[in-house]
């Protein structure tokens, strides 16, 4: 049986659009609403501004992984960077308590990931040659 009352056409509401939001401020809204710690503020500093908190060399050597609690875990592709990491360690928590506002993250931990590298060979001894 076919309805009698004819379907509205859709059109858009009256006046102009929106302009487009950042998906993370809506996010943070409805956090907000949902009484979520003001400790999650701030997280985007860590991993859209890396390069802003560790600088652009050092940036292309690490990357943010995660965050637990107050440490911030980092990955590196070598062992002399995760030393250097480590000795900055006091600057990057100052930097990121600057940059992030709320967000306090206290401590870093470093992790070595070599991607994509080969893994040396065995150097030979002065005696074997």
């Amino acid at each position: 049986m076919a309805s009698t009352h004819p379907r509205p056409r859709w059109r858009p509401l009256p006046g102009a659009p929106a302009p487009p939001a950042r998906l993370g401020d809506g996010l943070d809204r409805v956090l907000a609403r949902l009484g979520v710690p003001a400790t999650v503020a701030g997280v985007e500093v860590v991993f859209e501004r890396w390069p802003e908190v560790v600088g652009e060399a050092m940036a292309a050597r690490t990357r943010p992984l995660t965050i637990d609690g107050q440490t911030l875990l980092v990955s590196c592709d070598e062992p002399a960077v995760a030393t250097h990491v480590r000795f900055l360690e006091a600057q990057l928590v100052t930097r990121l308590g600057e940059l992030a506002g709320e967000r306090r993250i206290t401590r870093v931990e470093v992790r070595v990931e070599r991607t994509g590298a080969r893994a040396r060979p065995p150097r030979r001894s002065a005696r074997g040659r």
